[in-house]
């Protein structure tokens, strides 16, 4: 038995059908290794960022009203940090 999540249920204007119902639906997992993802075959460094739950929070609601990810907040983020600091082509790497 799942729960039911009602906020997304709102949001959707449906109701959230339980994948055990309907075992098609279910996608194949996928081999996933632990390297790092790459971005048109560029390596790319992995840091992990610890912020105060309010902000992490913040960022996940202004990811959520410009219908995008945290992740591309954080990168922006970065972005203009690194301009101001005056490292422009360093910031260019991180266009997409």
């Amino acid at each position: 038995m799942s729960k039911r999540n009602a906020a997304l249920e709102a949001l959707s204007g449906a109701s959230i059908t339980p994948a055990a119902n309907n075992p098609s639906s279910v996608p194949a997992p996928e081999n996933r290794s632990n390297l790092p993802r790459q971005k048109e075959g560029k390596p790319v460094g992995k840091v992990m960022l610890y912020l105060p739950p309010k902000v992490a929070r913040k960022f996940k609601e202004m990811a959520f009203h410009e219908d995008c990810k945290a992740h591309d907040l954080y990168v922006q983020a970065i972005e203009a940090y690194l301009r101001l600091r005056g490292h422009a082509p360093e910031a260019d790497l991180l266009k997409r």
